[in-house]
């Protein structure tokens, strides 16, 4: 009994380690052990937040609400940014450049003109915020280089009539610390 029991115990580890899948890492020899590399993304530790308020809390709460919103159409400005900057490099003349923005203009307007009107103001400037974050170009610059001086002053005057300043510029360490803590956040995956 003890043998058969053994056998089925040698026979059972045995299927069990070949059934295991093996993977080759890059890896180093530290003091004679054999350490795995493994690439961890990049990861932020915050303090918990405190609040002396319960306005506080609530602003918070809504500052949180109105990022997580506008994130995404933060992301999708920096992609198309780059796919025009790398088809704009590809075209030969500027009556082509144009004609491109211009199509790509109203692609965009068509696609997303709803739901970005829908928007607060106070979205509006997160989401401006959030595009100079991701571009390293403030709105008015932006809107400077695709479309001309014209159509920034134009809407730079727009933004004027709501308070607010395409020329705004992004300060992750200052002013705009609580939008940084919560992007960071939201690219975690943490909120």
């Amino acid at each position: 009994m003890k043998r058969l029991f053994l056998i089925v115990f040698v026979l059972a580890v045995a299927v069990s380690t070949q059934a295991q899948t093996s993977c080759t890492l890059p890896c180093v020899l530290v003091n004679g052990d054999t350490l795995g590399l493994v690439k961890m993304p990049k990861m932020y530790i915050f303090p918990p937040m405190k609040f002396h308020t319960k306005e506080e809390v609530q602003r918070y709460k809504k500052l949180v609400r109105d990022v997580k919103k506008v994130y995404p159409y933060s992301q999708i400005a920096k992609n198309t940014f780059n796919e025009i900057q790398n088809i704009m490099d590809s075209l030969p003349n500027n009556k082509q450049r144009k004609k491109y923005i211009k199509a790509k203009e109203d692609e965009l307007v068509d696609r997303y003109a709803k739901e970005l009107v829908s928007l607060t103001v106070r979205q509006g400037e997160i989401l401006s915020k959030l595009v100079e974050r991701e571009l390293n170009k403030n709105a008015y610059d932006l809107i400077k280089e695709l479309r001309g001086s014209v159509a920034a002053t134009m809407w730079q005057g727009v933004a004027k009539m709501f308070g607010e300043s395409l020329k705004n510029t992004y300060d992750a360490k200052g002013e705009d610390l609580l939008i940084e803590r919560i992007v960071l956040q939201i690219e975690q995956g943490m909120i």
